[in-house]
């Protein structure tokens, strides 16, 4: 018999303390905050840690398991999420989408919030623009979320277009990446005015056409420009699902896990986060620009995984390396894996870890990647 939501919650109430144990997406850290926030309106005290820094639980107490594999642990009392949420195992399925639909009946879910579960969401697919990921979805996002909060419907793939102006879009758009565009405001302006200049009246149909042309020459994706994506409607702090995907990412690559949880206490961090991002991603633009024009990825077969190799030794800094992975695999240049290396190091983003609880070997985690001393010790740890 399927469990309910409401049981979960009735069983948190009787124990001493309720420990959440979260995975590495950024759909597990947003559900976990979810929860956290939850618990915490029906008096319910609550710890949680990433799965890689979770320790066995002393003395009596509930663990719940949110996007992770656990391996057996005597004397310890745990629950998957996923066995309270009705979702459908059989196909890869947002917990935080299936978690506001469950919340909604004890409490009234804030816009914000559901506009960004709908970003979180989207960790959980190949790419962002995977209709049929949405479409696994559907049903229970048609339960699950206002129906003046979003819409899915055909538009160009530009970060915050239609409510943001063209040239805006252009600039500000990641997935894809447009080089010479992306990330470029004087070169927005410059190819909108030109198009201007030579087109009659709309200019779209044209500024598609170039932008394809540009992205011919180097995408290996099968996505187009324009087709059906998801748009938020009626929210402050959430122009574009896909630009706040992002947004969270970085804040991850940059932070780790956990500062990510205050965003469901506070969703307005998103005011922070999206600047934020633009502003790390321009410090990294050349690399970015170098990697998708000359595809300067190194590419090895290990534990018959293909993995690609970035050398990042010629940046003063680390740059957000996961968000990389995802501006690359958006226009069909990653592989399944990417690791990074400064030259001494292999920097494995955390995602491409296995999220099991407890992990059966030590780690040398900072931030958002595991710190490995070669190629070879990449194997070991692959999911």
């Amino acid at each position: 018999m399927a469990k309910q939501f409401k049981e979960l919650v009735a069983l948190a109430k009787q124990v001493k303390s309720l420990y959440i144990i979260y995975g590495s997406s950024v759909d597990s850290v947003f559900s976990a905050a979810l929860l956290l926030k939850f618990f915490k309106e029906q008096d319910i005290d609550v710890l949680l840690a990433p799965f890689y820094e979770a320790s066995k639980p002393l003395g009596e107490g509930l663990v719940v398991g949110v996007g992770i594999l656990q391996r057996p642990i005597s004397g310890v009392r745990f629950l998957s999420i996923d066995d309270f949420l009705g979702k459908e195992l059989s196909a890869i399925q947002s917990t935080s989408i299936h978690l506001i639909r469950n919340i909604k009946d004890f409490w009234i879910i804030p816009r914000t919030l559901e506009a960004l579960a709908l970003s979180a969401m989207l960790s959980l697919s190949k790419v962002s623009y995977d209709e049929s990921f949405v479409e696994v979805h559907k049903e229970v996002l048609e339960e699950a979320l206002s129906k003046d909060v979003w819409e899915y419907s055909e538009s160009i793939r530009l970060f915050g277009y239609p409510r943001r102006d063209v040239v805006q879009a252009l600039e500000k758009s990641l997935e894809p990446y447009i080089t010479g565009l992306s990330l470029d405001p004087d070169n927005c302006m410059a190819m909108v005015k030109r198009i201007r200049e030579e087109v009659k009246g709309d200019i779209i149909n044209k500024l598609v056409e170039e932008v394809e042309k540009i992205l011919a020459k180097y995408s290996r994706a099968t996505q187009k420009l324009v087709g059906p994506k998801i748009m938020v409607k009626n929210v402050e702090d959430v122009e574009d699902v896909y630009e706040s995907f992002y947004a969270m990412t970085l804040y991850m690559d940059l932070k780790g896990s956990e500062p990510l949880l205050y965003l469901a206490l506070e969703p307005q961090l998103m005011k922070y986060l999206i600047p934020l991002l633009f502003s790390t991603l321009r410090q990294f633009k050349s690399l970015i620009d170098s990697l998708v024009q000359s595809a300067g990825i190194k590419r090895f077969i290990i534990k018959s995984i293909r993995v690609g190799v970035v050398d990042f030794s010629t940046e003063p800094k680390t740059p957000p390396l996961y968000t990389l992975y995802r501006i690359l695999k958006g226009v069909g240049l990653a592989e399944e894996v990417m690791v990074f290396t400064n030259g001494r190091e292999f920097l494995l983003p955390i995602q491409f870890l296995e999220p099991r609880w407890p992990l059966d070997k030590e780690l040398n985690i900072e931030k958002n990647y595991v710190v490995l001393s070669s190629l070879q010790s990449v194997g070991d740890v692959l999911k």
